[in-house]
């Protein structure tokens, strides 16, 4: 798992590298990486307050016989 403080930050650089860039593609796409950033801290931010039960994880694996 990943700390999503530290995927914050990154979005934060990136969007900071963003502003000071002249090349609009670029810029987008920084801007793009950042979000992507956000995302991914939303994420495991969420699977850490919510983390799988052991049987959920046997029944996703297709361990349990029924």
């Amino acid at each position: 798992m990943i700390d999503p403080k530290t995927l914050l930050e990154r979005a934060a650089q990136l969007t900071d590298q963003a502003k000071g860039e002249e090349d609009a593609g670029i810029r987008e796409r920084l801007l793009r990486m950042a979000e992507h950033y956000r995302d991914l801290a939303a994420h495991e931010a969420w699977a850490h307050e919510n983390p799988p039960s052991v049987g959920a994880l046997t029944d996703a694996l297709g361990g349990r016989a029924h």
